[in-house]
């Protein structure tokens, strides 16, 4: 499984010589691997083919464009207009602007952004 793709960046230095560059793309393929799997068996699970995701403190959507081009409907929800602001940029960008949606908010007051369940 691959992690999410990104946007290339110029390159300015090789991961050789920037640990921490590497360290974070380590995390994030991790991360992918992980979450990809739940996904998987909550499919199975339920039987349904897409899910419902929520994603608390997404940003600007590293993981939740890659989720829903797999399909699933999925909310963000992130207290910073910029990065809701991004997020809604890079989802239309994969084509999954349907599929993902931002709401501005944070953990403490999530249930007065998003439904429960």
């Amino acid at each position: 499984m691959r992690p999410p793709a990104s946007h290339p960046r110029p390159q300015t230095a090789s991961p050789r010589s920037d640990p921490s560059r590497s360290r974070a793309a380590l995390r994030t393929a991790v991360v992918w691997d992980v979450l990809q799997d739940a996904l998987d068996r909550r499919v199975k699970a339920t039987g349904r083919p897409a899910l419902d995701v929520l994603d608390t403190g997404g940003g600007s959507g590293n993981f939740a464009v890659p989720v829903a081009g797999l399909g699933h409907r999925v909310t963000v929800v992130d207290p910073s207009p910029n990065a809701l602001f991004a997020l809604e940029r890079r989802a239309a960008e994969a084509g999954v602007a349907d599929r993902v949606r931002g709401v501005q908010g944070d953990a403490g007051g999530l249930f007065e952004v998003v439904e429960r369940g």
